[in-house]
């Protein structure tokens, strides 16, 4: 788990050789897998603890992080990319997005009265510019 966690916190510090590592790795799919996973349910308790119908709010939250701020992005991505000249498959693209989720851990903070919403930008703004490190670094460009 060591191995995972020091990962994690190079994703977080936008590491570009982490992103190449991880995207010629076949073995770091499930990781990434549990990276958004767990980053998901986080940022969905940030989200729920703070409303009325916090379960409604938590479900709708995890399945929008899995499906559309992963998934989805990474197929857009690979798309893109590979019209552009790029070289990556679509579970590579997949593996390095996945990782460029982990800076959205801050989202677990965004229960919080008054500041809750500045950690849920920061979190959307780092994993922005996480996902450009891991689509440059996925594609080879």
């Amino acid at each position: 788990m060591n191995g995972t966690f020091a990962r994690v916190v190079r994703a977080i510090r936008l590491d570009p050789s982490l992103y190449r590592q991880v995207a010629d790795d076949d073995e770091y799919l499930t990781e990434a897998f549990l990276v958004v996973i767990v980053v998901a349910i986080l940022g969905a308790l940030g989200v729920g603890l703070g409303g009325q119908r916090a379960l409604t709010a938590f479900i709708v939250e995890l399945v929008n992080s899995v499906v559309f701020g992963w998934l989805l992005w990474a197929l857009i991505a690979f798309f893109v990319g590979d019209m552009l000249g790029g070289r990556s498959s679509f579970v590579e693209m997949a593996r390095t997005l996945g990782y460029a989720n982990a800076p959205r851990l801050l989202a677990i903070f965004g229960f919080l009265p008054c500041v809750g919403w500045v950690f849920r930008i920061a979190a959307w703004g780092l994993s922005v510019a996480a996902g450009v490190i891991a689509v440059r670094e996925s594609m080879e460009f």
